[in-house]
């Protein structure tokens, strides 16, 4: 690498100062408990914790000082290079044209200091397959990101990108791609999703484990007297009115967080890549080739369907294990309709059916016949210790009776041409789609207790990240073997072409 040859760029001096911040914030609470809550400093122990933990704290910072002062970047028109170390400085390069997204993170301390943390990932599973630059101005990023559009261009445009002679087409003579907005959250989507979520109820125990720890350090044994003869000598409206409010301040709660993480939520495409951007005061932006797309996840959660709300994810292979979760959501509330809709315009290599199969009659029979290994030992102790809450068994059996009544009624698929489809569960729903030159292998199990009513259990797996996996209980086994031989001939047709 000829440095002398290239533009080198550091990351901006604010850099700095946000890692000394972050090792501050890595050592608080050892620095908070021995030189705030417990400054002592006559016994030897307690000297040589102080020092030591003093000495950790500013080798960290020098570390991170050296870190900073090492780390440059540059790029030509073909290649990225990146020096980095503490100590030991390590040079690597990585060719544009490899570069598959561009995800941008902004939490609010970067913001704060106006600096973007940018990764540049190539979707392999090298440790060498991504770098950061955990710290750069707006512009530069935003000419970053144009650098990388103008090399994808030039590959789409079926300019040589990777070979030695030079194009005639320079990077500034490549007009970039246009954005185009698929779909943006609106503020009535933000407050419909907080009040159907289950996340109101979360007060309760969050507010438990707070008291928990506070009666730790402060006896609340006399607030509790208190509020126990409140409760008692209260009247039921007042309770009542009592517990709506603590409802309705978790639900105001609950908005102000998906406000927060959700706000300013825009889908957009870029070329042949989603691109997903999100947050109020943590702002951040993924992207995903559509190539890498391996299938299509739909979810709906019990409370959400009464509302016709879903969530959209996409299977990415390649994904980076970090960014895996945060980068699959691409919708994560919308009305069903609204969603289909985005699905069947933007995503037009996946083809949804409207008509699919209902298991047959007879694995709902299974689905009951099941052992609930649960339900029995919880209906044991019980009996056994607890007589006295006996009626709560059927509860307990009936939400288990109407899961599986449930499971019956929704699971549904259907094989069509190229694609899977399928939809399962039965409180919480999902649906997923993929097609046959996406799916990396297909198995088939059958219990004894299928064996007898002629069903089975399909497994199908895709690549992203990791190896996906989707199940479908009690379909029959003809449909299964059927299946199996539709997805055999595409195998053998691979095969033949290979050899």
């Amino acid at each position: 690498m000829t440095e002398t040859a290239l533009t080198w760029h550091r990351l901006p001096s604010r850099v700095l100062v946000l890692r000394i911040l972050e090792v501050i914030k890595s050592f608080a609470i050892p620095i908070v408990l021995l030189f705030v809550l417990n400054n002592d400093w006559d016994s030897t122990f307690g000297i040589i914790i102080r020092v030591g933990i003093l000495l950790f704290l500013l080798l960290d910072i020098v570390q991170k000082f050296f870190g900073w002062l090492n780390f440059r970047y540059a790029l030509d028109e073909k290649t990225v290079y990146v020096i980095e170390g503490n100590w030991l400085k390590k040079e690597k390069s990585l060719p544009l044209y490899k570069i598959q997204s561009v995800h941008s993170n902004s939490p609010f301390l970067y913001r704060l200091l106006g600096v973007v943390e940018l990764t540049f990932d190539t979707n392999a599973n090298s440790d060498d397959a991504s770098f950061k630059l955990a710290g750069v101005f707006p512009t530069e990023a935003k000419r970053l990101e144009e650098i990388l559009e103008q090399v994808r261009h030039r590959k789409q445009s079926g300019v040589a990108v990777d070979d030695s002679e030079e194009s005639d087409e320079t990077p500034a003579q490549a007009a970039p791609v246009p954005s185009r907005l698929l779909y943006a959250l609106s503020t009535r989507e933000i407050v419909l999703a907080s009040i159907t979520s289950l996340s109101v109820f979360a007060i309760f125990p969050v507010a438990s484990t707070v008291i928990s720890s506070i009666d730790d350090f402060i006896n609340l044994d006399g607030a509790f007297n208190q509020v126990e003869d409140y409760v008692v000598h209260a009247s039921i409206i007042a309770i009542g009115l009592l517990v709506i409010g603590v409802l309705m301040l978790s639900i105001v709660i609950g908005m102000v967080i998906n406000f927060l993480k959700y706000g300013n939520f825009r889908l957009e495409r870029r070329g042949e890549r989603i691109r997903v951007e999100k947050g109020l005061l943590n702002r951040s932006a993924k992207e995903i080739p559509y190539e890498k797309i391996q299938a299509i996840r739909i979810k709906e959660t019990f409370i959400r369907r009464w509302f016709h709300i879903v969530g959209v994810e996409l299977v990415a292979a390649g994904t980076m294990d970090e960014l895996k979760d945060e980068s699959s959501t691409i919708l994560p509330f919308v009305r069903r309709d609204r969603a289909m809709q985005v699905l069947r315009e933007h995503f037009t290599h996946f083809t949804w059916s409207d008509e699919l199969h209902r298991l047959p009659r007879r694995a709902l029979g299974i689905k009951l016949l099941r052992i609930s290994w649960f339900g029995f030992i919880i209906s044991g102790l019980v009996l056994y210790f607890f007589r006295d809450y006996a009626l709560w068994l059927l509860l307990l059996w009936a939400i288990i009776i109407g899961g599986r009544v449930l499971s019956f009624i929704t699971t549904k698929y259907v094989r069509m041409d190229q694609f899977i489809q399928l939809r399962t569960g039965a409180f919480n729903v999902r649906s997923f789609l993929t097609d046959k030159p996406r799916i990396e292998q297909i198995q088939v199990k059958q219990s004894l207790l299928q064996r007898r009513f002629g069903l089975c259990t399909v497994q199908f797996s895709t690549r992203g990240g990791f190896l996906s996996v989707e199940t479908i209980d009690d379909i029959p086994k003809e449909d299964a073997d059927a299946m199996l031989v539709w997805f055999s001939r595409y195998s053998e047709m691979n095969e033949n072409r290979s050899g």
